[in-house]
């Protein structure tokens, strides 16, 4: 008989633990959404639009606007200090691109900004066929990777590129092409997110199409990008240890470490909401903050600057130090794959956002 009280005061305390982990963890849980709702997401997608997004644009805008005039006035009075301006304002553009691809959705995704842009490396036989034939269409698949950036390196950096830009008046003209189709690009996206910006600031929702999910997932995206495209596949992460230098971004100019560096602190200063002018608004970091997730945010702020650092390693092109400093460039990659667990995990559980794109670099 006291075995059966002592096993129903038991099976009591149980069922009464049970109730209050229960109600303690519901208390929790409302908690939790209760600090989603209270932070103001609108407010943070105004900061972006207005600090961040469309300032950027502007300035890449003005970039190619300058990169097309220096090039008309190279063609007027053809000399190598004039060529110099051009390839030097090639690289201002460069910088700038690495500072709008984030943004891959609404109007950039509409006219396949990014692609257009960004693409590398340059399929320098379709670029040779082209010059050579002097009839193409640039908007064409089939010229998907003879265009953009990555193009005007090979155009620019070739060698005996100041020869052929100088004597073949195809070769000049393809140049020309390839900027004016850039600027048109740019143009479009720039004019198009005065009347997008509006709906931009208003979708605030967790769900897949929601401005404010497209951005957390675009700026993951970009990311495992720059870790993958920029870096591990030249050197070899994806090839079973076989570098691939072939595939090394702006290779013939060897600015590619440059370029992977500004598309990090790029992404660094998203994260922390901080406009094209240096000021500090409301970012992905305040969110995390509000979240009482201040521990992952100084994670992830920690290893912005440990990455930041890892740049002081390098003093040549990434080709060159994929032969000469390896380990080095491992240490970066392997620092940038550690990122990818915070804020692809760690940071998008926390928002409560849905991973929609697909990568297959196993992170």
């Amino acid at each position: 008989m006291k075995n059966i009280k002592s096993k129903t005061r038991n099976n009591m305390k149980n069922i009464i633990f049970g109730l209050l982990a229960s109600a303690l963890f519901m208390v929790t849980a409302c908690n939790k959404d209760k600090n989603k709702d209270e932070f103001n997401k609108a407010a943070l997608l105004q900061n972006f639009a207005d600090n961040i997004i469309q300032p950027r644009y502007a300035d890449f805008k003005t970039k190619i606007d300058s990169l097309e005039t220096l090039f008309i006035a190279f063609q007027t009075n053809p000399s190598e200090e004039n060529f110099e301006s051009v390839k030097a304002q090639w690289k201002g553009c460069y910088l700038s691109f690495q500072r709008v691809k984030t943004f891959d959705f609404g109007p950039a995704m509409n006219t396949g900004f990014k692609s257009a842009i960004g693409t590398f490396p340059s399929d320098t036989v379709q670029i040779s066929s082209n010059i050579s034939v002097g009839s193409y269409n640039l908007a064409t698949a089939t010229n998907a990777d003879a265009v953009g950036l990555a193009a005007l390196d090979y155009l620019f950096y070739q060698t005996d590129a100041y020869l052929r830009i100088t004597s073949v008046e195809s070769y000049r003209q393809y140049c020309l092409d390839v900027i004016q189709k850039m600027k048109a690009e740019t143009d479009a996206v720039v004019n198009a997110w005065t009347t997008f910006k509006s709906s931009f600031i208003a979708s605030t929702g967790n769900e897949s199409t929601s401005m404010f999910s497209m951005l957390v997932n675009d700026f993951c995206q970009d990311w495992e990008e720059a870790k993958a495209a920029k870096l591990g596949i030249p050197l070899g992460k994806y090839s079973l240890g076989i570098q691939r230098p072939e595939y090394i971004e702006a290779r013939y100019s060897g600015y590619s470490l440059p370029i992977l560096k500004a598309s990090l602190s790029s992404i660094a200063e998203i994260y922390s909401g901080i406009g094209i002018n240096g000021q500090d608004g409301v970012g992905f970091d305040d969110y995390l903050i509000a979240l009482k997730k201040e521990n992952l945010n100084t994670t992830i702020k920690d290893n912005f600057r440990v990455i930041d650092s890892n740049f002081y390693d390098f003093n040549t092109c990434l080709e060159n130090e994929l032969s000469q400093n390896p380990s080095s460039l491992e240490n970066l990659f392997n620092a940038i794959s550690q990122q990818v667990v915070f804020i692809k995990t760690d940071m998008t559980a926390s928002f409560g956002i849905l991973i929609t794109y697909q990568d297959n670099d196993g992170d």
